[in-house]
């Protein structure tokens, strides 16, 4: 019965020893697992997809990862070690492994970051790391799960645009028309003139605000001056493109093509119309709204 026992105790343990506890770099710096993966350690011919997070010493967050929306990295193992220890952690984990661990504050910006260390962080504190190797993808089925991330996160998107923008809406008493897209426009002077087909290019005199009424641009001068956003130099006068051709914002294409010329118009554009969740400059922050007043002026 004794020796039941210790066969048995010699099992537990073989067994028990099939899953880490921790690991330390060649630098010596410990790595410990919050949750043990089963799945293939990083390859360089695929990206993988991790959740990143990590604080200062004293707990204050310098990036909160999103498991739905994790960060895509190429792990190259046999060179991981050159880009600093963040990445030689990186390549030693399986897919479904979750790690916690301290580097050096200002190795971890030099090697690695390659950027200056911030004057609020001390040279010698330590960055606290919490990461998750969520998966690993070809590069193919990257673009593929990236598509299919924006086009769901985009149809989120229009619902909020729709929501604000009814409000607003009937806030401001606004009856406007609104297009399949969500686009929605206000025509406030009739033009007799021809309207423009895909591939010719138009004239547009325009001015352009985001919903809380802030200006960002626009081709008439004495509108630029009333608004702060006059430069020396810039000639004032309409502005062409090619329409249909992706050549500006998809809620221009679209509300352009609506218009007679000499028609002049209130669009009102969504942000997956516009600029989405990237913004453009200071004042068409991510996810911005923007209404524009425009005047098709002619077509070339």
């Amino acid at each position: 019965m004794k020796n039941l026992i210790i066969v048995l105790a010699a099992t537990i343990l073989i067994s028990c020893g099939t899953s880490s506890d921790s690991f330390e770099t060649t630098k010596g710096t410990l790595v410990n697992y919050i949750e043990n993966g089963d799945g293939d350690v990083s390859a360089d011919s695929l990206v993988g997809l991790f959740c990143i997070s990590y604080e200062t010493e004293s707990g204050s967050s310098l990036y909160k990862g999103d498991p739905d929306n994790p960060q895509p990295l190429k792990i190259d193992p046999t060179s991981a070690a050159q880009q600093g220890e963040l990445y030689e952690i990186l390549s030693k984990l399986r897919t479904g492994d979750s790690v916690g661990f301290e580097l050096v504050a200002a190795d971890l910006f030099r090697e690695t970051f390659r950027a200056p260390l911030p004057d609020s962080i001390p040279a010698d504190s330590k960055i606290r790391f919490q990461i998750s190797f969520i998966d690993q993808l070809t590069e193919t089925g990257y673009y593929a799960w990236a598509e299919e991330k924006t086009r769901a996160l985009a149809e989120k998107q229009i619902i909020v645009d729709r929501e604000i923008l009814d409000e607003f809406m009937a806030r401001n008493n606004v009856d406007a028309q609104t297009t399949e897209s969500g686009l929605r426009y206000v025509v406030t002077e009739e033009g007799n003139g021809a309207k423009p087909q895909s591939g010719q290019s138009v004239q547009v005199n325009y001015a352009g605000w985001v919903l809380d009424g802030e200006y960002f641009d626009t081709s008439i001068e004495s509108v630029a001056r009333e608004q702060g956003l006059y430069q020396e130099g810039r000639p004032y006068q309409p502005f062409s493109f090619t329409l249909g051709q992706g050549q500006v914002i998809k809620g221009w294409d679209e509300g352009i093509a609506l218009l007679n010329v000499g028609s002049k118009a209130r669009l009102y554009i969504p942000s997956t119309l516009g600029y989405g969740s990237r913004g453009s400059g200071r004042i068409i922050k991510p996810n911005s709204i923007l209404v524009f007043d425009v005047e098709l002026v002619d077509i070339q």
